[in-house]
């Protein structure tokens, strides 16, 4: 039997990390081409300095799933905070920055015990609202944050224009 364990990341998790921050770009590139493409060369060490500080910030949460010790899934989510506007009811919340598990990993719960360990982690901060952003496209992950709870509240839209020249 396999053992799941969710925890906090740390230093030692950057190489598997990368690793996953990798696949999950690479997700989204091949769901929505016409917007993300993958690089000719990942800048490695930018990405690891970029997770090293997450480890170390304490407005942001880094969790990982591992099942016998391997790395298959991560969760990323910081506190933000509203803009100031006399027109808006600014809100302190938890952005789900990314959520990702391995292929092989998916539709076993993996996803839904990252999520309840970040809101957890944003509950435990005095905050009560989740939010995220998610590429809409057909093997996305609109139906799974759908499926937990998560609700459309406002939607980017964009019309792609052709020139006849």
């Amino acid at each position: 039997m396999k053992t799941t364990h969710v925890r906090v990341a740390t230093e030692q998790d950057l190489q598997e990390l990368t690793a996953l921050y990798q696949a999950f770009h690479e997700f989204h590139v091949a769901g929505v081409p016409q917007r993300l493409r993958v690089p000719e060369h990942y800048d490695i060490e930018r990405i690891q300095a970029a997770l090293k500080e997450y480890i170390q910030r304490p407005d942001t949460g880094l969790f990982v799933t591992e099942i016998d010790g391997k790395l298959v899934g991560f969760v990323e989510v910081h506190i933000q905070e509203d803009a100031t506007d006399a027109a808006v009811v600014a809100q302190r919340y938890g952005h789900v920055q990314s959520l990702m598990v391995t292929a092989t990993h998916r539709k076993v719960g993996l996803g839904r015990a990252l999520l309840d360990t970040a809101k957890d982690w944003v509950t435990a901060q005095g905050i009560s609202q989740l939010r995220l952003d998610t590429w809409e496209f057909a093997a996305g992950p609109l139906h799974f944050y759908e499926h937990l709870g998560f609700r459309t509240v406002k939607r980017e839209m964009a019309l792609d224009i052709t020139t006849e020249e």
